[in-house]
Formats: C-alpha cells, structure tokens, sequence
C-alpha cells in the first residue's frame, strides 16, 4: 500500500467546481472555534468568527455570509434568538444558518428552532468533519 493510498483527505467530497461559501463561526469556546476554524481551512474556507451574539450579529450584517454556524449557548443571548435577528437583517439575504448545541437534542427542540427560528441545520456536539463539509455542500447546492 503506498502513502498516497493512506494519507486518505479528511473531509468528504465537496463540489470544487461550485464557487466556495462564505462562512461564519460562532463560538465562544476557543478551542472548540479553532478546531472548527481549522476544519473549514482544510476545505479551503477561511471562515470568519465571532464569540458572542451581538458581535456575530455586526459581522453577519457586514459580510453577509453564506452560512454561519452558531453554538447554542452563548453568553450574551441564545443562539435561537441570534438567528431570528440575522433574519431580520434584510429581507434580501438569506444564510444558510445552522445551530451546534451538545444540550437540546430532543426533536422537539429542532422542530422548535427550524419554524421559530429559521434555523436550517442542526448539529449535535461534537460536530463530526463529515458534518461541516455535508453543510458546506447543501449551501453550495443552494447557490447554484
């Protein structure tokens, strides 16, 4: 077996002929942010952060990115209702915006953030490489 064979890439396959996203991360953990940092430059995304809600709001509202993932739990506000405020931003940009949480599992609290909220995914912690890059291709799918 050659080295090739095992130096197997690390992240599923994303569609390099689709223009890459944006993205926005959201966390107030540093070592969790830099793991997903680091996850979204393997994919050659350089993401954009933020560590609390009205920081990632100004961000949100000033680069417009195409997705942006935020915790569930942050210090200043929940990531629900950061969301319904990026929704709010105008009327005319729609991100892709998906919620991490390693709290609210329960499908009623999915159900609970996709209707209320406008949140589009989400993942349960510890997010998995395959879940970012799967989250990466739906928003590419949605752009083209």
């Amino acid at each position: 077996m050659s080295l090739a064979e095992i130096a197997v890439p690390r992240v599923a396959y994303l569609d390099v002929a689709a223009a890459l996203p944006t993205v926005l991360i959201v966390e107030d953990e540093r070592k969790l942010r830099w793991l997903l940092m680091d996850e979204f430059r393997s994919m050659g995304i350089e993401p954009l952060t933020a560590t609390g809600g009205y920081e990632a709001i100004r961000v949100a509202g000033e680069s417009r990115p195409d997705l942006i993932l935020l915790d569930g739990l942050l210090p200043e506000m929940h990531g629900f209702e950061i969301a319904r405020f990026i929704r709010r931003i105008d009327a005319d940009y729609h991100p892709h915006i998906a919620i991490m949480t390693a709290i609210y599992k329960h499908t009623r609290y999915q159900n609970e953030a996709r209707l209320k909220y406008g949140i589009d995914d989400y993942l349960i912690k510890p997010v998995l490489p395959q879940s970012l890059a799967g989250l990466v291709r739906r928003v590419q799918a949605a752009a083209s």
